[in-house]
């Protein structure tokens, strides 16, 4: 039996979301093979192995279970005694399952990557420049992979240049003009301005959640598309198509997740055999081009009168690992076995590389004598 450790949680506007998909995942993993530990991280970072894990009514008072240090130490979890810690669980996968920042912006990819121990999902830099939507609308533009028009600024700017700020957006986005947090998802904080009054008041908004704002021209005839796709770095494989039934121009948080219900996904879409293969392999460029591993799930932008379509974002953990796009090639359990497969391949090959190299700078620098300072 291999130790799985499912990460979730965190520091995040999509706490709650990173709930929901971790208790699908760990309700998902084969028990014949996989004994699942959950490490859940609460709203102020610390991190817990909750005592009933997959059940959602245990999160919503204060958790309770074994309190765990942060972090690994020699590829294991590490639980709270009297004095200090000791090594709980040796962990041979773990699972990232946290959305938006502190999780799925490569912070926890990195400290797993730190501590040696395989990860599903992708790692540091796909999931930071996946995180940033001004620098992966950069990266994706400079590769030919089409985005909506787009300019981005930061809160100082604003402050600093607010009028030429407004005037550049009014002459090179004009109106409507969708205003977005550049490191969030979930559609939090992201609204449409359709003139100066909204345009302020929805820049205050976003700069709520971050620092960093991304204002993009609004696509017309509108339909959203989205595309899962998984892999590693042998090959890749896109998933079939799905479109959110009740689409408006975008769907807020509340219409995604608190009313679900009422805005179901049409899942297996088919737009049109040309268009189809087009947003499939336009999914795997993405993928590619940013070095993703494990599975993602690509948003794009239609405009189904003119048949064009932009890449919206990558989600490079999206939420429920995007199982529903992939049923009718995989069972859940299938889908995370196949993951995690990737994650060690993945692990064994970045790990062919040497990563340290011997010298004799410091024998140079003086050999055994002790030197409180070093000369430049």
């Amino acid at each position: 039996m291999e130790n799985v450790a499912v990460i979730y949680g965190g520091r995040s506007s999509e706490h709650d979301i990173s709930i929901i998909t971790a208790i699908g995942v760990m309700g998902a993993l084969d028990k014949s093979k996989y004994n699942v530990i959950p490490v859940y991280i609460n709203r102020d970072g610390l991190w817990v192995m909750p005592n009933n894990h997959l059940s959602i009514g245990s999160y919503i008072k204060r958790v309770k279970g074994k309190k765990l240090a942060v972090g690994f130490y020699d590829g294991c979890i590490l639980k709270k005694r009297v004095i200090g810690f000791k090594k709980y669980k040796k962990i041979n996968v773990a699972i990232n399952c946290c959305h938006g920042m502190n999780g799925e912006d490569g912070s926890l990819a990195g400290l797993i990557k730190l501590a040696g121990i395989p990860m599903v999902g992708s790692g540091v830099l796909p999931s930071s420049v996946g995180m940033d939507k001004a620098i992966m609308k950069d990266v994706f533009c400079k590769n030919n992979i089409p985005c909506p028009k787009y300019l981005y600024f930061t809160e100082l700017e604003f402050l600093n240049n607010k009028d030429y700020i407004i005037k550049k957006i009014e002459e090179q986005i004009s109106y409507p003009a969708i205003i977005k947090p550049a490191n969030l998802g979930s559609s939090i904080g992201i609204n449409i301005s359709k003139n100066r009054k909204e345009l302020n008041k929805n820049i205050q908004i976003a700069l709520n959640f971050d620092k960093k704002i991304v204002v993009e021209r609004v696509v017309q005839n509108l339909r959203e598309i989205n595309c899962s796709v998984i892999g590693n770095y042998k090959n890749c494989e896109a998933s079939i198509l799905e479109e959110p039934k009740n689409w408006k121009s975008f769907l807020d948080f509340d219409e995604k997740y608190i009313l679900s219900g009422k805005n179901k996904k049409q899942v297996d879409v088919h737009i049109g055999q040309e268009m189809d293969d087009k947003i499939k392999e336009l999914s795997k460029q993405c993928y590619k081009q940013l070095g993703c591993s494990g599975v993602v799930r690509i948003d794009f932008l239609l405009d189904d009168k003119a048949k064009e379509v932009y890449v919206n974002e990558i989600n490079t953990i999206p939420g429920s690992y995007a199982n529903y796009l992939w049923k009718h090639k995989y069972t859940y359990t299938m889908l995370l076995d196949r993951l995690i497969i990737f994650a060690k391949q993945e692990f064994e090959y970045m790990n062919e590389c040497s990563y340290s190299f011997k010298s004799n700078v410091l024998q140079k620098y003086g050999g055994g004598k002790n030197y409180s300072k070093i000369k430049s």
